[in-house]
């Protein structure tokens, strides 16, 4: 039987395996994986496991708990940098392992963005991201605000892309409207637009984001610098 992306979901053979809370959860993650979190539905599972939609709200509650297991499920298997490594050196490859994990698990960011790090595995990002800019000499308050930014601009470069990579092969290619309008215009009365325009046609996904991951990097950067000038000598 087809899934709402059109994959097949193969149907076990045999006798069902005997059901489990982590039984569920995994076999829900690998459905998102395949299909993505919103397409993740009790159905799906019923026929991956051999069961009835029924028989897992003993094991996981019902579809709104399910899926909070799963993002808490994912963000287990994200292994944090080293803490030894400098502020925005452990920051950098945060982001970057954070983005493989949600460009794996489609749906995750927008999990992310509507519910903020409502799961334990976010919430220790979180606390970890905040400790560290505090330590480097960030006020607590600040860090927090950091924090919330720099993961909110993550969380929507990662959401952008899964977008782009989902869109079926006949569909226009990303951001044919932005050209058609901008080339509408007279790029001597535009010539923002127009500039823009020449860099944005020869889109790479994979270059814009490690720019933009510079530019917020040396943004925080720059706060830390300050907060360092600040600091009295002798402590």
């Amino acid at each position: 039987m087809a899934g709402p992306s059109g994959v097949k979901t193969p149907r076990p053979r045999g006798r069902p395996p005997r059901l489990s809370g982590p039984l569920v959860i995994e076999t829900a993650a690998k459905l998102v994986r395949e299909n993505g979190l919103r397409n993740l539905s009790m159905r799906a599972l019923a026929e991956r496991l051999g069961a009835t939609p029924m028989a897992f709200y003993h094991h996981v509650g019902d579809r709104d708990a399910l899926v909070a297991h799963v993002v808490e499920h994912i963000f287990e298997q994200l292994v944090l940098p080293d803490a030894s490594l400098a502020p925005l050196d452990w920051l950098r490859e945060v982001a970057m392992r954070v983005r493989a994990l949600g460009l794996e698990h489609r749906g995750v960011m927008d999990f992310l963005l509507e519910e903020g790090p409502a799961v334990h595995g976010a919430l220790v990002v979180l606390d970890r991201t905040v400790t560290k800019l505090h330590e480097a000499g960030v006020p607590w308050h600040e860090a927090g605000d950091l924090h919330n930014t720099f993961f909110s601009w993550l969380a929507g470069t990662i959401r952008r892309q899964e977008q782009w990579a989902s869109r079926q092969e006949d569909a226009p290619p990303p951001l044919q409207r932005f050209h058609a309008a901008a080339l509408a215009l007279p790029a001597k009365d535009y010539p923002g637009v127009a500039q823009t325009l020449t860099r944005m046609r020869t889109l790479d996904v994979e270059a814009e984001f490690q720019n933009s991951l510079d530019f917020m990097l040396e943004g925080i950067g720059r706060r830390l610098e300050q907060h360092r000038a600040r600091k009295p000598r002798g402590r």
